[in-house]
C-alpha cells in the first residue's frame, strides 16, 4: 500500500518534517485526568517496578501488559542485535517517526471509503435506514460484499448451516445490525497487510485483535446502560486498532524496501506502535469525516494512557471507557488462546486494567469459556 511513499522516502536525507495534524487537545479537557495519570506514574515507579524475560524495565503493571500483548503479536524481542541489526531497525523506526510526524502523506495513500460504509456511519444508530438501497451500494463493493456473505455463514449466525450466497438472504439472516457489522469488517479487513506469509500471519493477529476488540466492546455495552449505543460500540472497537495496521503495513512495506530479512519484532518497533498507533487511529477517522461522538471516543483512546483513569473516564463518557477495557479483554484473551497465564497475572489484570462491572463479569466469562474447552 505505502510502496511507492516508503520508496522515495527512503531516497530521500533525514530532515523534519512540520505537523500538520497537531493531535486536538481541544476536543476534550483532560488536564485533571493528566495529574492523575502523573501521580499513578510516579507511584508506580516508587513501588511496582517489575522486569520482563528481557530484563526491561516496567514502571506499572500496565506497561509490562502491553508489552507481553506486543511480544504476542510480533514476536519476543532478540535479548542481542547485531550492530548491523540494531542500525537497519533504527533507520526504518526513524523513517516512519517522520511519516507520523506528518500523517496527511499516509492518510492520501489510505483507500477511499466506500458509499456503503459511509451509509452505515451516518445510519449505525437508526434502525430505519432504507435496507434496499444499502444492499445495492455493498453490491458495488465486492470484497465488502464478500465479508457479509461469510458473517452470515459464521457459526455464530447460521445455526442451520445453510449456506448463505447473497446479500438479500444474508440481510434477512443477518438483520439490520449484522449487516452493519459484515460491511465494516470488510472494509477494514481490506486495510489487513498482505505481503509475505511470514508477515501475514502478523497482520492477521492484530486483524483478529481488532475484531476481537469490537465484539468485546458491543457485549460490554449491550449489557450496561448505554446499551442502545451497542452497535456503536462494535464500530468503535473494531476500528481502534486501525493505526496499529497502518503502521505494521508501513513496516512490512519498508522490510521490502530496505532489507528482506528484518523482522518487526524488535523493541524500537514495538515502542513506536504502543506510542503512535492511537492517535493515528484518530487521525484516520478525521480523515474519513467520521461523526464527532466516534471521532471524542477514539481521542480518549488516544489520551487515557492509564486505567487508573478509567472512573473519570466512564463519568464522562462510559462508551469510550467499555471500548478501552474491551481492547484490554481482547488482548487476553487472545494470549490465552496461545499460551497458559498464571491466575495471580489474570487476577492484576482484573484488579488494575478495568474498572466497570461489565468488563470484569466479561473477563470471568473469557476465563469460564476457556476452561471450558479444556474439559
Amino acid at each position: 500500500m505505502f510502496n511507492k511513499l516508503l520508496s522515495q522516502l527512503f531516497q530521500k536525507t533525514e530532515s523534519s518534517t512540520p505537523n500538520v495534524y497537531f493531535f486536538e487537545e481541544s476536543r476534550q479537557d483532560v488536564d485533571s485526568e493528566k495529574e492523575v495519570e502523573n501521580q499513578q506514574a510516579n507511584k508506580n515507579r516508587n513501588i511496582n517496578n517489575n522486569t520482563n524475560h528481557d530484563g526491561l524495565m516496567f514502571y506499572s503493571f500496565e506497561d509490562e501488559y502491553q508489552q507481553n500483548f506486543y511480544d504476542y503479536l510480533l514476536g519476543e524481542s532478540n535479548q542481542v542485535e547485531s550492530p548491523n541489526d540494531h542500525e537497519l531497525s533504527q533507520l526504518i523506526s526513524s523513517k516512519i517517526q517522520g511519516l507520523l510526524k506528518n500523517p496527511k502523506l499516509i492518510l492520501d495513500v489510505l483507500p477511499i471509503l466506500p458509499l456503503s460504509l459511509t451509509k452505515i456511519i451516518q445510519q449505525i444508530n437508526n434502525q430505519d435506514f432504507d435496507t434496499e438501497a444499502l444492499i445495492q451500494l455493498i453490491q458495488q463493493e465486492p470484497a465488502i460484499a464478500a465479508k457479509v456473505i461469510e458473517l452470515a455463514n459464521s457459526v455464530y449466525y447460521n445455526r442451520n448451516n445453510k449456506e448463505i450466497t447473497d446479500l438479500k438472504s444474508a440481510f434477512l439472516l443477518l438483520g439490520a445490525n449484522g449487516l452493519s457489522e459484515g460491511v465494516i469488517n470488510g472494509f477494514v479487513n481490506k486495510l489487513v497487510p498482505n505481503s509475505t506469509i511470514y508477515f501475514r500471519q502478523y497482520g492477521q493477529k492484530i486483524w483478529q485483535h481488532s475484531l476481537s476488540t469490537g465484539i468485546t466492546a458491543k457485549a460490554l455495552v449491550a449489557k450496561s446502560s448505554i446499551k442502545a449505543s451497542a452497535a456503536q460500540a462494535y464500530f468503535i472497537g473494531l476500528i481502534c486498532n486501525l493505526g496499529d495496521l497502518v503502521i505494521y503495513q508501513l513496516l512490512t512495506d519498508a522490510f521490502a524496501i530496505v532489507h528482506p530479512d528484518c523482522q518487526p519484532n524488535s523493541t524500537l518497533f514495538k515502542n513506536l506502535m504502543a506510542k503512535e498507533s492511537k492517535k493515528l487511529t484518530y487521525f484516520i477517522a478525521k480523515h474519513w469525516n467520521f461523526p464527532d461522538s466516534i471521532l471524542d471516543a477514539l481521542a480518549l483512546q488516544a489520551k487515557v494512557k492509564r486505567a487508573a483513569l478509567l472512573p473519570t473516564l466512564h463519568h464522562k463518557m462510559p462508551l469510550a471507557c467499555y471500548v478501552y477495557e474491551a481492547k484490554i479483554i481482547s488482548q487476553l484473551e487472545l494470549r490465552l488462546a496461545h499460551s497458559a497465564i498464571d491466575d495471580e497475572y489474570i487476577k492484576e489484570v482484573s484488579t488494575s486494567l478495568l474498572f466497570t462491572e461489565e468488563a470484569n463479569n466479561q473477563l470471568q466469562q473469557v476465563l469460564a469459556d476457556k476452561q471450558l474447552e479444556k474439559t
